[in-house]
């Protein structure tokens, strides 16, 4: 969105169906091979707000006053309608808006590269490292792709933008950058670098017409969001209640940026050399006064690069939380590029593009095999896709489904059911939802109540679930506590145990599933009306599809 870059001449602009393909290759692709692979635990998190918002929606009971805005889910939250495997359906759905952002960041890096041959190449190896399963798992584990779309849109036109830029251009580049950021909050440094952008590319008055159209459409969605929940109140309790939640494990922050960004840079090193390439590049061109790309575009690309880190810094960090630095990188390396051959000899041009070839299957190479062992998991997965359960043979693979399998069993037509240690993908998994949103995740709902084990028995002899289960994870504060209070109920009897095993994908997310043993109504204010009828009608609807 800077300006400031030498004159140079129009270039030809990749055809369409060639950057469709690109897409498809090195996004799409890599999603395909591995759609089809066990239940993880982000995308659940992000799938339960899709079931409660669809089955709320569906009773005509508007939105569930609960949590986060959680504006992708409640775009997706349509796939609960068709019966289908829900989990698989999100990921195929993040796999198209994926491809969708892939072709914008494409037209982007063309845009800085000014080259289509460079374009492809940079295109490539970057889409590719960025889905690739260290950063996205098996697809829909987060919004952050989704949130791409917009905001790699946003920095098209305003890249593209001429000195005479319309009134409408840069109204709708404020009204993408506040999609960008309704999707993925913590985009918000991204969007206010963009916005500082544009004041200093190209003056006040687009400043100006860019907050306008972001405060239009901020509000504008929010608004509708929040009148179809009925409030703001619970909206702010979800933010300041996820607080709560980072701060008891803040002391595995220093552990977690320092392990995580190691997996993220080991994946991510090959696309990290190629833009420190591009770096030195350009830098060196500047030296000579001869630079075809101005200092404040440089300095935007290496802080859209560096920002990201400030999530991971601040509260946790995980892989993906660093790979969102990726696209940064790409502007640094089609800056080298543009720098090295825009107006040089054939054979500089042609060097670079061996380079970059030569870093691109580096890249590729290594990561084909594993990639497609996946396929015939995925195979079966998608086979059975329609029935909208998981294969039979995957059970004993996972804690996840085995835990499922375990609470189904014990609950009864339309119960409820609680969980802990964030396993919210048990709620897609079984169909059920809980009594009371407060009860969604025990582990939280302990954490904010003080971690206090008499609390949050009397909270569940408030609201008691059907069936719940505790946790064996360690990663997660007050686990012997949490036992305890389920116990001194008085009410609840284990059924069964998910034991904790290195044999299991997630076999550390053991724990105990109880069934409540006496009738007794849910008497919690918030876990009557609006929030008790959609859980019902969720678990209804999923028991009448077996």
């Amino acid at each position: 969105m800077t300006s400031g870059s030498t004159s140079s001449p129009a270039f030809p602009r990749t055809p369409a169906f060639v950057v469709i393909l690109v897409a498809l290759l090195a996004v799409a692709l890599p999603r395909l091979m591995v759609v089809g692979g066990l239940p993880t635990t982000d995308e659940g998190f992000q799938a339960y707000y899709a079931q409660i918002m669809h089955a709320s929606l569906a009773g005509g009971h508007g939105l569930p006053d609960t949590g986060p805005l959680m504006f992708y889910s409640l775009l997706v939250n349509w796939v609960f309608a068709f019966g289908a495997n829900p989990m698989i359906a999100l990921r195929l759905v993040d796999m198209l808006v994926a491809v969708a952002a892939g072709y914008a960041l494409y037209r982007v890096v063309e845009v800085e590269s000014r080259s289509r041959l460079g374009a492809l190449l940079i295109a490539l190896l970057f889409l590719f490292t960025m889905n690739h399963p260290t950063f996205t798992q098996h697809g829909f584990k987060n919004s952050i792709h989704a949130a791409y779309l917009p905001l790699f849109t946003a920095l098209w036109l305003g890249l593209t933008a001429p000195a005479n830029a319309t009134a409408r251009r840069w109204l709708g580049v404020g009204a993408l950058l506040s999609v960008a950021v309704l999707l993925r909050e913590t985009f918000l440094p991204l969007m206010a670098l963009g916005a500082l952008a544009v004041l200093v590319g190209h003056g006040t008055r687009a400043f100006g017409r860019l907050v306008v159209g972001a405060a239009g459409a901020g509000l504008l969605i929010t608004g509708a969001i929040l009148a179809a929940r009925g409030g703001i109140a619970a909206t702010l309790e979800g933010y300041r209640d996820a607080g709560l939640v980072y701060a008891a494990i803040a002391d595995k922050r220093v552990e977690f940026f320092f392990n995580y960004g190691g997996q993220a840079l080991r994946e991510g090193t090959v696309a990290l050399i190629v833009a420190g390439v591009g770096l030195v590049v350009t830098l060196a061109r500047s030296l000579g006064g001869s630079w075809l790309t101005s200092l404040p575009r440089l300095a935007f690309w290496l802080a859209a690069a560096l920002i990201p880190l400030i999530e991971p810094a601040s509260k946790i960090g995980f892989p993906y939380h660093f790979g969102v630095c990726l696209p940064g990188l790409a502007g640094l390396a089609a800056l080298g590029w543009r720098n090295a051959c825009e107006g040089g000899p054939a054979m500089r041009r042609n060097l670079a593009a061996g380079a970059l070839g030569i870093a691109l299957l580096a890249m590729v190479i290594p990561r084909l095999g594993p990639l497609s062992a996946n396929w015939p998991q995925t195979r079966e997965a998608l086979a059975s896709f329609q029935t909208g359960d998981w294969p039979a043979s995957f059970t004993e693979k996972t804690n996840y489904l085995l835990a499922a399998q375990a609470i189904r069993q014990a609950t009864p037509p339309g119960g409820t059911v609680a969980i802990s240690g964030f396993m919210f993908t048990l709620y897609p998994l079984t169909g059920h939802v809980p009594p009371a949103p407060e009860l969604a995740n025990l582990s939280a709902t302990l954490i904010k109540l003080g971690l206090s084990g008499p609390a949050l028995r009397d909270a569940l002899l408030r609201c008691p679930p059907d069936v719940l289960m505790t946790t064996s994870r360690t990663d997660w504060p007050g686990g012997p506590d949490l036992l305890a209070a389920v116990r001194d109920t008085g009410i609840y009897a284990q059924v069964a145990e998910i034991p904790t095993t290195n044999d299991r994908a997630y076999g550390a997310f053991g724990g105990l599933v109880f069934r409540r043993t006496e009738a007794r109504a849910c008497t919690h204010g918030s876990a009557t009306g609006r929030s008790e009828a959609p859980a019902h009608r969720a678990a209804t609807h999923h028991n009448a599809l077996k």
